[in-house]
């Protein structure tokens, strides 16, 4: 049993904080590193820990603030700018983590963590040769390295070569049975085979061991969307919000959701959002250009089908013109959106038409 209570010391704090990770009791682990940085705010060892655990939990901005502490205090420590680097990566900072990585394998080439990241970015970049390349590098090194074997199998995935993805997943499960990453891994290549109960058993099998892990949550949730079932779908991307407010990922998903469900004004304010953390984010601009321009066509079908109605002369054609708008689904949805309009029409026809008659 570890205990947090024994001593005060940095170094007991830090072995407690490594027990707690190995446990995956990641929030014990980020406690104990906190009561560091509280007498010791420039404790680089904890810093960089307390950034690692941010990337395993999937909390990618806030691990790139812990690293750019650590920068600050000594801006040529490579776990740093390892941590600081992937953490870029994460956020889609593809160059910015690209230079970094670089400056890294220039000093040291035989870098494994450079390499595995560089590998990473080219994968990003669809250079898959190149980045297998870079991985087959780095495990000649350490054939067991996990982060080498999960970026393997990520760019197996990428390349459609699932079946070898899966056995690299589960090289790393052989090594470390609850690894996080691998289970996460094969759940989003069953996912993307259409695999929905595999996939469903990998996230759960994340669930169980952290109930709040980001990379599962998504994927649970994504799974939610592609089955039709929403409102489950939106609930997951709301708890990924909670912990993590500028997670694109979330952001887009629910966006996503909203935009299924008709709330497109709400979806709109996520696509939004999503720009603000990401600007270049195709994703978000595409979703949001696409619903502007519904919302144009739907007010160019509104005001059509206000000048026929009113240029109809005869209460025969207003019913004729009535009956065709039925029978259109499209049309009859934009009346629908429209009914004070379309009644102020009709009570202005029916009054003009009597008018007529006199």
């Amino acid at each position: 049993m570890i205990s947090t209570q024994a001593s005060y010391e940095p170094a007991v704090l830090f072995q407690n904080a490594q027990n707690f990770i190995k446990g995956k009791q990641y929030e014990n682990a980020i406690n104990e590193l906190n009561m560091i940085l509280e007498n010791d705010p420039t404790n680089i060892d904890a810093l960089n820990e307390k950034g690692s655990i941010r990337l395993i939990q999937g909390k990618y901005v806030k691990s790139l603030q812990n690293f750019e502490k650590s920068l600050e205090i000594d801006p040529k420590n490579v776990s740093s700018l390892v941590g600081f680097a992937t953490s870029l990566y994460y956020l889609d900072r593809y160059d910015d983590a690209l230079d970094i990585f670089d400056s890294i394998l220039n000093s040291d080439v035989r870098n494994i963590d450079a390499l595995i990241g560089s590998g990473n970015i080219l994968v990003k970049k669809q250079q898959y040769d190149d980045a297998l390349l870079f991985f087959n590098i780095a495990l000649e090194q350490n054939s067991q390295y996990i982060p080498g074997l999960i970026a393997k199998a990520d760019a197996l995935s990428r390349i459609n070569q699932n079946n070898d993805a899966i056995i690299f997943f589960d090289n790393v499960l052989q090594i470390d049975s609850d690894n996080i990453m691998a289970l996460d891994g094969k759940g989003q290549v069953y996912l993307e085979l259409e695999e929905y109960d595999l996939s469903r058993n990998a996230f759960t099998d994340v669930l169980e061991i952290d109930p709040n892990d980001i990379g599962a949550l998504l994927g649970m949730a994504q799974l939610y969307y592609l089955e039709g079932k929403n409102i489950k779908s939106e609930q997951l991307f709301d708890k990924v919000l909670y912990m993590d407010p500028d997670n694109v990922d979330a952001l887009l998903g629910k966006a996503n959701t909203l935009r299924n469900i008709g709330s497109l004004d709400d979806s709109l304010k996520y696509y939004d959002e999503a720009l603000e953390v990401d600007p270049d984010n195709l994703e978000a601009a595409n979703g949001k250009d696409s619903i502007l321009n519904s919302e144009v066509n739907n007010s160019l079908d509104l005001i059509l089908i206000v000048t026929i109605i009113g240029s109809i002369t005869s209460v025969f054609s207003f019913i004729v013109m009535m009956i065709k708008i039925k029978e259109n689904a499209s049309l009859k949805n934009k009346v629908i959106i429209a009914d004070e309009q379309i009644e102020e029409l009709v009570d202005k026809f029916m009054k003009n038409s009597q008018k007529f008659k006199k």
